[in-house]
């Protein structure tokens, strides 16, 4: 059978770095079978999905790369792919389990469950629903609903001996006693599914092979493999990757230091970048330059080569791979974003793109976003304000700059080398404040070759303006 993955955000926030590596794990994992990646959106959390988070979610896909083959906007044979369009699949399946007699309408509030909740931490017993309305007489029944009680639908947990047991590429198997699973409701009383529910039902019809999630829902995939059972319908493989934690070791959360990928665009990263980042939460590999190519990582992928570990976010090493990027990119691609990010600041460059290129190899230290790179070269594209402290030499300096015939580095080394030696100052009293004068900024690439990439009037003009 062909592979199909899935990646199924719920409308209701941005996308953030957990979402984005298992999305990436789904993409990388359906392109090494040549398969296909599905984008399904879990919007039954009607209060709180929005269109705007899923143009936000699929635009933050796009923009890593992560194109899907199948989704809200791209027509397939197992659509729709909006969870809010499927409720009639919904339906007709709870019916099915309706005949099988493996569910029973539960008429519990919503406080009578929280108290019998506390009750049961209150005794140091794992919270599991006590199963008061599994047997309830048809007599019972009609009484509650004359009451006004309207019920949800739970599934009916064989009461036997034994174990629910499943196996996971990344945790091998896993298995939790039938005693240890309460009856899990499927369908609420207003009339929506549950995850739990309407999860098995899509990746069933939608024939998913394979479901790559957190491991946070491994309880839930128990409670799947039974509806499975039920069913008689053939489970996927799955594999539950690690939760990214915090440095202090919690969930990450926007409180504990999670970013949307949405927040790392706009700083400036390179999605190359971030994906790199991503890959190396939880995947191990030998060597990292080809993590900037998203089909080399398709060729060594295994899903048995992630780490069972969760992993930690660390922003040191996301700037590590954001300059190792900027490193590794075309400079004349670069040079062309810095001057199309000056010109829609209202900026004009002072050179050209090419020249710009020629500047970069010098011009990248420790940046890790190309806004960086952009305010670190912003005397590229406006002029610095004047100095304060104007050392009293300058304008003698551009009277012996005019005289320079052939206008580069070497030449205009030579001439400043020459005029440090008679001014009989150090190098470092020559040429910080020189630097200052021209850039407005304390370091940068070497002064010559800045000053040439300038060229000698807009250089002449600096000076004289000091």
């Amino acid at each position: 059978m062909r592979v199909r993955t899935r990646f199924a955000p719920s409308p209701t926030g941005n996308l953030h770095i957990g979402g984005a590596r298992t999305a990436l794990f789904n993409w990388i994992w359906a392109k090494k079978w040549n398969g296909s990646f599905v984008l399904r959106i879990e919007d039954t959390d009607k209060e709180r999905s929005s269109i705007q988070f899923e143009e936000s979610i699929k635009k933050d896909l796009l923009w890593l790369g992560l194109n899907w083959d199948e989704g809200p906007d791209v027509d397939g044979p197992y659509g729709p792919y909006r969870q809010s369009d499927r409720f009639d699949m919904y339906h007709d399946v709870l019916e099915k389990l309706k005949n099988l007699g493996c569910v029973y309408p539960c008429y519990c509030t919503v406080e009578e469950l929280e108290s019998e909740r506390e009750s049961q931490l209150a005794r140091s017993l794992p919270p599991k629903y006590s199963g008061k309305c599994r047997n309830l007489t048809d007599e019972e029944r009609k009484k509650l609903e004359k009451a006004g009680r309207i019920p949800s639908w739970r599934f009916k947990v064989p009461q036997k001996p034994g174990r629910v047991e499943f196996y996971d590429e990344v945790h091998k198997h896993y298995a939790l006693s039938y005693r240890e699973v309460g009856d899990f409701i499927l369908v609420r009383s207003d009339g929506i599914p549950t995850y739990v529910f309407a999860a098995v039902v899509d990746d069933h019809y939608m024939q998913i092979t394979h479901v790559i999630r957190g491991d946070e829902h491994l309880p839930n995939t128990i409670r799947q493999v039974l509806l499975y059972q039920a069913l008689s319908w053939d489970p996927p493989s799955f594999a539950h990757i690690p939760m990214i934690l915090s440095r202090e070791g919690k969930k990450l959360s926007k409180r504990e230091g999670a970013e949307g990928i949405s927040e790392l665009r706009e700083k400036g990263y390179l999605p190359e970048a971030v994906r790199a980042y991503l890959a190396t939460l939880s995947w191990a590999v030998e060597g990292e330059d080809f993590l900037f190519d998203p089909y080399a990582m398709v060729r060594v992928f295994e899903l048995t080569s992630i780490s069972r570990s969760s992993p930690i976010h660390d922003e040191n090493r996301l700037r590590w791979w954001g300059n190792r990027a900027l490193k590794q990119k075309d400079t004349l691609w670069l040079a062309e974003k810095l001057i199309e990010m000056a010109r829609e600041r209202d900026l004009k460059p002072f050179c050209s793109s090419e020249t710009l290129a020629s500047l970069l190899p010098e011009a990248l230290s420790d940046q890790a976003t190309i806004i960086e790179v952009f305010e670190s070269l912003i005397w590229l594209f406006a002029r610095p304000q004047k100095s304060n402290e104007t050392p009293p030499w300058l304008q003698e300096l551009a009277g012996e700059l005019g005289k320079v015939g052939r206008w580069d580095r070497k030449e205009i080394e030579k001439v400043l080398k020459a005029f440090q030696k008679k001014l009989g100052i150090k190098a470092k009293e020559f040429f910080h404040p020189l630097r200052m004068t021209i850039t407005g900024s304390h370091w940068g690439p070497p002064l010559p070759l800045v000053m040439e990439v300038l060229g000698k009037d807009e250089v002449l003009l600096r000076l004289e303006q000091n």
